[in-house]
């Protein structure tokens, strides 16, 4: 879900606060002393999605630290980067270079000509399709760019688009010229970083329904099977936790072998969604049980998100989604494992005693 730049706005005041810090400095961790996951015995990743809620980004990072934090998505959208034929600019890559190899966090990069709904061609591209070679060349040069502006980061994976489903639908003839497009582009990106694993982001509910062998065709020139995984039902309305086993599971055996990346995966605990503090904390338990049972199988999850969004926020993501009933807003502005003021919620507890116990 959240690839929209707006997102990248939104923290990119606070990500500058930290340039001048060094390690050691700031309100949190300064290097991951704690790596829980691995003390397990497996090679897994945790992210966390980290917005900045009232109390601003140096100090959001530092509670993502205090939970494990070991990778952050950075979202880049093509038609950001290229405002014209060839002329690229990402103030973003500059920040995320300089802050996150500083303190010890990998980048997960979703680089985004689709962002669920929205189309993200730049305008002298519009109306081609996407295996046309014009396109398909274009979006390669955005490749070296991206990469090129990230020389000190560890690049965990790679995700070219972000829930793409949402705007292919169900033309399987746009479906197959993004398949297209993405093997080509797999291929350039296996030449520049070979051994970074390279997918696209799909929502669970389009690769178990209706568009489940149009994802199957997409994913099988892919290293990973990407998937954002929000239980919620057509209304927003939360699913009970108790499903997450048996659809991670389900997960793991689509992916027939291929390892599943969780790149978004959260709970929202407001009234609006039939929610609460306990249920979003049983979901949070039971995802982290289930990446216990599935350990060799999943080796990222990413926690969407840290902090509520505000009022406002969470307007300005309403209306980039055209989504604007209530139900949709309460699931944005209650999706943070604390409150937009800073206050834990039940999750965030739980998330913290999962980390203890990992020690």
């Amino acid at each position: 879900m959240h690839g929209f730049s707006i997102f990248l706005v939104a923290l990119g005041a606070g990500i500058v606060t930290m340039t001048g810090c060094s390690p050691e400095s700031g309100s949190g961790q300064a290097k991951l002393s704690a790596r829980p996951l691995a003390k397990r015995g497996h090679d897994r990743l945790l992210g966390f999605g980290v917005t900045e809620g009232s109390v601003g980004y140096e100090v959001a990072f530092g509670e993502a630290q205090k939970a494990g934090i070991q990778f952050i998505e950075l979202p880049q959208q093509w038609d950001d980067i290229e405002s014209a034929p060839e002329v690229y600019n990402s103030p973003f890559l500059i920040m995320a270079n300089e802050v996150y190899p500083a303190f010890d966090t990998g980048i997960v990069l979703s680089l985004n000509p689709i962002d669920t709904s929205a189309l993200r061609l730049p305008a002298h591209l519009a109306g081609k399709a996407f295996d046309d070679a014009e396109v398909v060349s274009a979006f390669m040069k955005v490749v070296d760019f991206t990469i090129a502006g990230l020389p000190d980061a560890k690049i965990v994976a790679i995700s070219i688009g972000n829930e793409v489903d949402g705007n292919l639908a169900n033309d399987g003839e746009r479906w197959a010229q993004y398949t297209r497009f993405f093997a080509e582009v797999r291929e350039h990106i296996r030449t520049k970083l070979p051994g970074v694993p390279v997918g696209v982001k799909t929502t669970y509910s389009a690769i178990m329904g209706s568009q489940r062998h149009l994802i199957g065709n997409l994913n099988s020139s892919a290293d990973a099977v990407m998937v954002t995984y929000y239980p919620l039902d057509a209304e927003f309305n939360v699913r009970p936790p108790s499903l997450v086993d048996d659809e991670i599971g389900k997960l793991v055996s689509l992916a027939a072998g291929k390892p599943v990346h969780l790149l978004e995966t959260g709970y929202p605990s407001g009234a609006a969604n039939g929610s609460s503090e306990a249920l979003q904390a049983e979901f949070v338990r039971n995802i982290f049980e289930a990446w216990e049972k599935y350990a060799d199988d999943v080796p990222l999850v990413n926690i969407v998100w840290l902090y509520d969004m505000s009022a406002d926020e969470v307007a300005t993501l309403t209306k980039y989604y055209s989504v604007e009933t209530p139900a949709f807003a309460g699931f944005l502005g209650t999706l943070g494992l604390k409150t937009h003021s800073g206050e834990d919620k039940q999750a965030f507890f739980k998330l913290l005693e999962y980390a203890k116990e990992s020690e």
